[in-house]
């Protein structure tokens, strides 16, 4: 836990007490008349935005359990044979290594695999920054194109709304040529998914 979390827990505790406070004032009929109902109403979202956080982090429900589960299964299978990934940022390998894949059956763009799409996601890129780019891109695909693609398939994991994995996505035919084979393409809803 961190310290924002403990200050959240420690202030919900005072939100109780003030909700205790509200109930005891309509005890025996617990009825909520139209100032201690706004009151209770802004207790209760007061409590919510505090504590949302804290059980989203540390709870997981069955359904959420079942469909993480359900994701690694899928992605552990997808690379079997040797089969390699392809994602856009080490974090995300990260996630992968901790489910079993090997990191050796990763490649990490690190970003867009086009130098080009580096001006979409920051426009201010200079000319200079844009050099180097380049350069880490073409390394990328050099190692994409030096890969053996005969007995393996190349397996682009990406997330639905990641800006970035929607431009190497728009780029998957470009490496489907690169190596004389469909990219095979699996779509997660976020990274975090994957945490069991």
């Amino acid at each position: 836990m961190n310290s924002e979390e403990i200050k959240a827990i420690l202030s919900s505790i005072d939100i109780l007490i003030d909700i205790k406070s509200v109930i005891r004032k309509i005890v025996p009929t617990y009825h909520l008349d139209e100032s201690s109902k706004d009151q209770f109403i802004i207790l209760l979202k007061s409590l919510h935005k505090r504590l949302q956080p804290i059980f989203s982090k540390y709870l997981i429900d069955d359904d959420e359990s079942k469909i993480s589960q359900e994701l690694i299964n899928n992605i552990i299978k997808s690379l079997g044979n040797k089969n390699m990934a392809l994602i856009s940022a080490n974090s995300s390998k990260k996630k992968l290594k901790s489910i079993g894949i090997d990191p050796r059956d990763i490649i990490v763009t690190g970003g867009p695999i086009n130098y080009k799409d580096y001006k979409i996601i920051n426009p201010n890129l200079t000319d200079n920054a844009l050099t180097s780019i380049k350069k880490k891109c073409e390394r990328i695909i050099n190692q994409i194109r030096n890969e053996d693609w005969s007995h393996k398939d190349l397996i682009f994991i990406y997330e639905t709304e990641n800006a970035t994995d929607k431009l190497i996505l728009s780029k998957i035919e470009d490496i489907s040529s690169l190596i004389g084979r469909s990219v095979r393409i699996l779509e997660i809803r976020t990274w975090k998914d994957l945490e069991n």
